[in-house]
């Protein structure tokens, strides 16, 4: 049998209910008037996201409002321009880490670093939020290649802790794009 998630299949086989419920799931299958594997599978799935809450993408359960702290961190970036920010002092050394970490990767960050180092200043674009309410972070991507250019896959992240206390006098909003600053010449 193939395991597509060998963690979520480790919690689920090692619930004692889980075993019980399986059988009772083989036995509704065997005897369903439709004899297709997978519109029985969608069936199932439909039944079970119309009796469970979402977790991956809410606060606290489902927020019809949008008052959760991820809406209110978006909120935060929201707006033309809101999303590209200035970062100087340790907000840099930071960021510094994180380019190292891309290099290593094997990605070139010379065009980045010169940019950065002439302007005196880093810039990079809020991506969103991740983590969870206990452990929030703000995710930006690092446009090593050019501020028109996506990067989904070079994020900074940083705590919402560091952001908003520790550091929160080490950025601010830059004040139009990288590009239109002409901070990428």
């Amino acid at each position: 049998m193939k395991v597509r998630n060998a963690e979520i299949n480790a919690h689920l086989v090692a619930s004692p209910a889980f075993e019980a419920m399986m059988a009772s799931m083989v036995e509704i299958y065997n005897t369903c008037p439709d004899a297709s594997r997978i519109r029985f599978i969608q069936a199932i799935e439909d039944q079970f996201k119309a009796n469970s809450v979402a977790r991956a993408r809410t606060s606290s359960g489902s927020s019809p409002k949008g008052s959760g702290w991820r809406d209110a961190q978006k909120a935060e970036f929201a707006g033309r321009g809101a999303k590209w920010v200035k970062l100087t002092g340790q907000m840099i050394q930071l960021l510094n880490i994180q380019l190292n970490a891309f290099e290593a990767d094997g990605d070139n960050v010379d065009d980045y670093v010169s940019w950065i180092n002439k302007a005196g200043f880093a810039w990079v674009r809020y991506s969103g939020p991740r983590g969870t309410e206990a452990a929030q972070e703000l995710a930006f991507e690092v446009r090593i290649t050019g501020s028109r250019i996506d990067h989904p896959k070079h994020l900074f992240k940083v705590t919402a802790d560091v952001w908003n206390n520790h550091l929160a006098d080490d950025h601010s909003a830059l004040g139009g794009t990288p590009f239109a600053l002409k901070l990428e010449d």
